[in-house]
């Protein structure tokens, strides 16, 4: 048995929700409506919360409550607003004194707040941890014990192009799995069917690209372009995507500006810490005043594509060809 209350964070949304599902499936290999009640608090008050957990389990030695979503608990410069005759007062109160029958998971997206009551009530009576991303070598091999246990396999090359292309989606790593075991069909899952079946990590793809225009490497942003067009990532969509990755751009200039670190810009915008520190480098290589500019362009590329103006190679080439930040 485990520590009555925990709560786990990590900026991926579903690292958390595995973390404390393995959890309950052992500690409650049988579960039912009387010993196992979930909750989705952007959907539910602290006090219905606390009323469930307050609610001593019948019929049963032990209850489990999953709380997912737990916006009240994450690191963010946007104050939490309460429902209506809501608060952290009776969620607090048991937070302090625990029941030792009911074991409690809070889940949250982001950073968890480390100076919010219910937090450093939980560091006292229960536990608080972050819920780490696997590193490649420890996906890969989840992967191979994944297909052997299934009957199957998956080459070496094939498991770390998998990972590859699904970034640190570990949500998205299981479902590929199980998409890949169904094509395997028993065999052995090769490099060929990953590519096949499991698309390019887009949004990598993008940030790469716009990484190289800010840095004036036109001829890695052209490459970047082919290998994108060669997956028939088509230029309407890549507009979209590379507009998408300039005003994340914008969005950490501005929480850089208003003094967030890293880490809380990482956990504000629901992205990595590396992802953020690579964009703070490219950001002093561009005026505030350079971004509206470059959605404009962007917004006349793609308008050139679907108005049958221009064709779309020629369009989006054209628009890596004139790119300036200057």
């Amino acid at each position: 048995m485990g520590d009555m209350i925990s709560v786990l964070y990590s900026n991926d949304a579903m690292m958390p929700r595995y973390k404390a599902l393995k959890a309950i499936r052992k500690d409650f290999p049988e579960r039912d409506e009387f010993n196992y009640v979930r909750f989705n608090m952007s959907e539910t008050t602290l006090n219905e919360l606390a009323d469930e957990c307050n609610f001593i389990p019948l019929g049963t030695e032990r209850k489990c409550i999953l709380a997912s979503d737990c916006a009240f608990l994450a690191k963010s410069k946007t104050k939490y607003k309460f429902a209506e005759g809501d608060s952290f007062d009776r969620l607090l109160s048991y937070c302090r004194s625990p029941s030792a029958f009911i074991d409690l998971y809070m889940l949250v997206r982001g950073e968890a707040d480390p100076k919010n009551p219910i937090i450093q009530a939980v560091m006292t009576t229960g536990s608080v941890k972050e819920v780490v991303l696997p590193q490649e070598a420890e996906l890969v091999t989840y992967a191979q014990r994944y297909f052997s246990a299934k009957g199957a396999g998956i080459e070496d090359d094939a498991a770390k192009e998998l990972c590859r292309r699904v970034g640190g989606d570990y949500g998205r790593f299981v479902s590929e799995l199980e998409k890949l075991l169904c094509y395997a069909n028993g065999e052995k899952v090769r490099l060929e069917a990953v590519k096949l079946l499991v698309a390019p990590l887009e949004e990598d793809d993008a940030f790469a690209l716009s990484n190289a225009l800010v840095a004036g490497n036109a001829k890695k942003a052209m490459s970047i372009y082919r290998d994108l067009k060669a997956h028939t990532v088509e230029e309407v969509r890549l507009t979209n995507m590379l507009a998408n990755q300039f005003v994340f751009l914008d969005e950490v200039r501005y929480l850089d500006a208003k003094g967030l670190s890293s880490s809380q810009i990482a956990s504000e915008l629901g992205t990595s810490p590396k992802r953020v520190e690579v964009s703070l480098r490219n950001m002093y290589r561009i005026k505030p005043e350079v971004f509206p500019r470059i959605l404009e362009e962007l917004y006349r590329c793609q308008k050139s594509i679907l108005t049958g103006e221009s064709d779309g190679e020629f369009a989006f080439t054209r628009f890596l060809a004139n790119f300036q930040i200057s």
